[in-house]
């Protein structure tokens, strides 16, 4: 199954973001971004896998997120930029 990266601005806004999507039933996780997609200043992520993707996508821009980077994370753990 594919996994993706939804890049939050910081860990506050990872935290707000997990508990947003596990309210929407979507299971979540918070994670350490990966150095090659930390770009400026985003250092944390939460994990969506595929099924779960579009409707995380829109529960976050209803809440104001600003704009979501994601990203996909491969079979063999690299990254890469999918939506900016």
């Amino acid at each position: 199954m594919l996994q993706y990266l939804l890049m939050c601005k910081s860990l506050t806004y990872a935290q707000r973001a997990l508990r947003l999507l596990e309210r929407i039933g979507v299971s979540t996780i918070i994670t350490k971004a990966p150095k090659s997609a930390t770009g400026n200043g985003c250092n944390y992520c939460v994990k969506v896998s595929e099924k779960h993707l579009a409707a995380s996508l829109k529960a976050l821009n209803e809440a104001n997120f600003g704009n979501i980077r994601v990203f996909l994370v491969s079979d063999d753990g690299s990254v890469s930029e999918v939506r900016k």
